[in-house]
């Protein structure tokens, strides 16, 4: 699979909306290092982008859990919907 083929699927999951990155590390059975790899191509170009929690966190799907773990959460940005 090339490397192409890889960032399009990670992107094609973010569109499922809330996933959790070890779902996508094991889904596509990548490393932890590989998926890292990924997300940073994927938000340089644009198609995803860290989110700032700071604001409607109560509509947030995992606000009950937030406080008690660290996350990195991502969104898909337009550019990336286009794809």
């Amino acid at each position: 699979m090339s490397n192409q083929d890889t960032l399009l699927r990670i992107l094609r999951l973010f569109n499922s909306k809330c996933v959790h990155l070890d779902m996508i590390k094991d889904r596509l059975n990548m490393s932890k290092e590989e998926l890292d790899v990924g997300l940073t191509i994927l938000e340089t170009h644009g198609f995803i982008e860290k989110v700032n929690c700071k604001e409607d966190c109560r509509r947030c799907p995992i606000y009950s859990n937030c406080n008690s773990i660290s996350l990195n959460l991502y969104k898909i940005t337009e550019k990336g919907l286009r794809i």
